[in-house]
């Protein structure tokens, strides 16, 4: 009668533990399938992804100690350093302006920490063009004073009309491709032309770091005219 009573005992146990396993699995179910992180494949949601990247504070403090630290040039106002590395701080708003566009980015940049030193300042655009390909058109703005340090105060920025920005001609627009978990933004070879001088902007693009060169070369002999760190890649970390 022991021994049944202690093999009743064991079944029970054994029971009891098999169902917490069973259970512990369920409940550790949901939190796997939250990890499953979903891969944007579509222009659409690529796009949607972009605009959800681009907006923030950026800069590249990091990058520039690191140059510092290893003897590299830091271009200053006075052009000490010219053509070192530039320090950059980068602000990109998302604007809800239907006016302009659909997918409409407020850019602002300036150098070595000073807010009035306006680097770069323009509205991008962004579509999908008839051949599902994302395209950042980009538009300075007529008036170079009006809206710099909007970035303090993003309300003004549904205001802005048409009329006060003007677009680069489209072979001036920014082609992009998803290459992982980054965006490449490229000009299309020597297209951004205007005399014998060519223009060439790139941008790659992270969650979490927004990349950049530039440079500015001979349409006839391909020689240089002016670029930043050998045209290296400004790496601008997020900062809000």
């Amino acid at each position: 009668m022991k021994i049944t009573l202690k093999k009743a005992v064991f079944a029970v146990t054994l029971m009891a533990l098999v169902m917490s396993c069973k259970e512990e699995k369920k409940t550790e179910a949901p939190a796997q399938a939250e990890e499953v992180v979903k891969v944007a494949t579509t222009p659409e949601e690529q796009l949607a992804e972009i605009m959800e990247f681009w907006p923030g504070k950026f800069n590249n403090d990091k990058q520039i100690a690191k140059a510092k630290e290893a003897g590299g040039e830091v271009w200053m106002f006075d052009d000490t350093g010219e053509g070192g590395w530039l320090q950059v701080e980068s602000h990109y708003i998302k604007v809800d302006n239907p006016a302009i566009g659909d997918n409409v980015l407020y850019v602002e940049e300036y150098r070595n920490h000073q807010p009035d030193s306006t680097y770069r300042q323009r509205i991008y655009t962004l579509d999908i063009d008839s051949t599902e390909t994302i395209r950042v058109k980009m538009w300075p703005f007529k008036d170079k004073k009006k809206y710099v340090g909007a970035w303090r105060n993003p309300e003004v920025l549904k205001n802005i009309t048409a009329e006060e920005i003007s677009a680069y001609p489209d072979k001036c627009d920014l082609i992009v491709a998803k290459d992982g978990e980054a965006y490449d933004m490229n000009m299309n070879g020597k297209d951004c032309a205007f005399g014998n001088k060519v223009f060439n902007y790139q941008v790659r693009l992270t969650k979490d770091v927004f990349a950049y060169r530039d440079k500015i070369t001979l349409l006839d002999t391909g020689e240089l005219v002016t670029t930043a760190a050998d045209y290296a890649y400004h790496n601008l970390d997020r900062m809000e």
